[in-house]
């Protein structure tokens, strides 16, 4: 949740976020939820587009790596909104819907038996769910009403991996506004109006428009109450396509472990999926040489050669002036890509061999990476990302507020109300 909180502050110079902002306070209609950072009020469907919008940015947001699924992007935002919409929303009450959002919505996604185009690129799409189940809790929605709800949020239910290919602000601009509808949908549920029956499985229903009928209905209840998918969610620790990092912690680690200089490297072979090579090496003209701040962080030959040149990838990689540097340009141009159809994880591991110009080839497997499960980060690492990403606010934050953001989510389950964080964050802060 902090790690959430740190990422829509970070969002908030997220490209065209500001020219969002603008139009949603255009549009008026009451004040009930914030915009982290700005402090603009606007209806709780509003602030939870903009938030969500934030928090999807700078790709810097956690991952389900099972399904790829983004599961705090509408869940935060949505859960904040209709905190603040309510009033009154204790920090059990906040995490009881946190935790339920993110389990119901990655059982959704594990269920389909197929995978579109090679990928589960599906984020966008299955957003509002987790997002008419988080607010819908929290705004009293219980069996017939979330059960409208999530109806609601099915019939509004969109996306295509197409919003990640332009390169603009789209992805995370459409991000925003499947939460939006997801927490519309919980209100109009509460309003008494009901949502779509057989919404999931019905002949014409979702998994029927989205996955062609191919999915496994007891995969959605396996264990349901006793495993919680949320605890399969990682931490990212670079701000790019989640399918890059492990490639790019296998080529920062290779630098490490030998002292590469980028003018010694003579090749670079990344092993990798069909799918990644389709989201992040294609068009090979625009990914190999990007452009664009959208198009590098979905690039493994920009992401790759950052990492061997510089040994990090972080905010500051991905600036105009970054794309230009003609070190890691040279060293992009000198990246291969070897696709494995074995490797068949949604996110691969991070496989790179570096043959040098003195006839030396060196190699690195990492199989989990940082912030996994398996290797997780600690609760002070997320205080030190969302530090970090404070300096990269669109308005300068107070450090005591920062600091009291911490405190608050450190002890969120003893919280009465959770309403002051959004304010906490608010412009005007300084």
């Amino acid at each position: 949740m902090l790690d959430a909180v740190a990422v829509c502050v970070a969002g908030s110079t997220g490209k065209d976020i500001q020219k969002l902002l603008q139009w949603l306070e255009a549009q008026g209609g009451p004040g009930e939820a914030g915009a982290l950072v700005y402090g603009t009020r606007l209806p709780a469907h509003h602030a939870s587009w903009i938030n969500s919008a934030m928090a999807r940015a700078h790709e810097f947001d956690d991952s389900h790596d099972p399904t790829g699924d983004h599961t705090s992007v509408p869940i935060f935002s949505a859960a904040l909104a209709a905190a603040e919409l309510r009033g009154g929303v204790s920090g059990r009450e906040f995490l009881t819907a946190y935790v339920l959002a993110a389990d119901l919505v990655s059982r959704l996604r594990l269920a389909p038996t197929r995978k579109v185009g090679g990928t589960d690129f599906a984020a966008n799409t299955y957003a509002p769910f987790a997002a008419a189940t988080a607010a819908g809790w929290l705004l009293g929605l219980r069996d017939d009403g979330l059960y409208a709800a999530l109806g609601w949020a099915s019939a509004q239910a969109a996306g295509s991996l197409q919003l990640q290919q332009g390169g603009t602000s789209t992805l995370h601009v459409h991000h925003g506004l499947a939460a939006a509808t997801g927490v519309q949908g919980a209100m109009l549920a509460r309003q008494g109006l009901p949502g779509m029956e057989h919404f999931l499985t019905g002949p014409f229903g979702f998994y029927q428009a989205y996955e062609r009928g191919d999915y496994a209905a007891d995969v959605i209840t396996y264990e349901l109450g006793q495993r919680f998918e949320i605890e399969q969610v990682s931490i990212k620790q670079y701000p790019s396509g989640r399918v890059t990092h492990g490639p790019i912690q296998a080529a920062i680690a290779l630098r490490e472990t030998h002292g590469l200089r980028s003018e010694d490297v003579e090749e670079v072979v990344v092993t990798y999926t069909m799918g990644g090579y389709r989201m992040t090496c294609l068009p090979e003209v625009e990914r190999r040489a990007p452009t664009n701040v959208q198009h590098a962080k979905f690039s493994l030959f920009y992401t790759v050669a950052c990492a061997l040149a510089r040994g990090h990838v972080d905010l500051g990689d991905f600036t105009s002036s970054a794309l230009a540097d003609e070190v890691v340009q040279r060293l992009a141009s000198r990246v291969r890509v070897e696709v494995d159809p074995n490797l068949g994880r949604v996110i691969p591991p991070g496989i790179v061999r570096v043959r040098l110009r003195d006839g030396r080839e060196l190699s690195m497997r990492v199989e989990h990476l940082r912030g996994t499960p398996e290797d997780p980060v600690r609760f002070a690492d997320c205080v030190a990302k969302l530090r970090l990403c404070a300096g990269h606010a669109a308005r300068p934050l107070a450090a005591d507020r920062v600091e009291a953001v911490v405190e608050l989510v450190a002890l969120l389950e003893q919280q009465d109300d959770v309403g002051p964080l959004a304010g906490l964050l608010a412009a005007g802060t300084v």
